[in-house]
């Protein structure tokens, strides 16, 4: 009789447990939004009488915000410019938005897509086959580097979690009861 007392126990602390993690969990995903990264102004240039034209640089990138640029610079060079993509960066789905929107027609690579004025480029397959000179940046362009996709969000990661975590203590309570039976 105790046993199945301790095993009651047992059940109510782990819902107990369980609805004050789904709590916090609750509160966590607004702590799981982190502010957008604040945006700066960077100006590259090579000698001083140089023109320099603005891109915007935007999304996974270390340093995302307004370049002013020699008006010859190519995507990758502005991508290096800002430090490369953060961790969670990918480059093989760069989003550039073109102010001349067939500025780009002319090029021929399997790295570059055109999908109504924008074009989506696999800057992987620009640094291993080349052609990152054909990608040359105009003023007021804009370039977008998403984050990865995750295959599995935080929120089941965390339910998943919890859910083996009350399955074992459920099972360890049953193989305890099973065992003190038979002595």
């Amino acid at each position: 009789m105790t046993m199945q007392k301790s095993i009651r126990l047992l059940m109510a602390s782990i819902i107990m447990i369980t609805s004050v993690q789904y709590a916090h969990a609750e509160d966590g995903l607004l702590s799981d939004i982190k502010p957008p990264q604040q945006a700066s102004e960077y100006i590259f240039r090579s000698s001083p009488k140089e023109s320099l034209i603005s891109v915007q640089l935007m999304g996974a990138v270390n340093k995302p915000g307004i370049y002013y640029v020699p008006a010859n610079t190519d995507l990758l060079k502005l991508i290096t410019l800002a430090g490369g993509s953060s961790q969670v960066g990918d480059v093989s789905e760069v989003l550039v938005r073109k102010q001349d929107q067939k500025s780009w027609g002319s090029v021929n690579s399997k790295a570059v897509n055109e999908y109504k004025g924008a074009y989506e480029v696999d800057a992987e397959k620009i640094i291993k086959y080349g052609g990152a000179r054909d990608l040359k940046l105009a003023q007021d362009d804009f370039v977008y580097v998403p984050q990865k996709s995750t295959w599995v969000s935080s929120e089941t990661t965390r339910n998943v979690t919890m859910i083996s975590l009350v399955a074992g203590i459920v099972l360890t309570g049953l193989l305890i009861q099973k065992n003190s039976d038979h002595k």
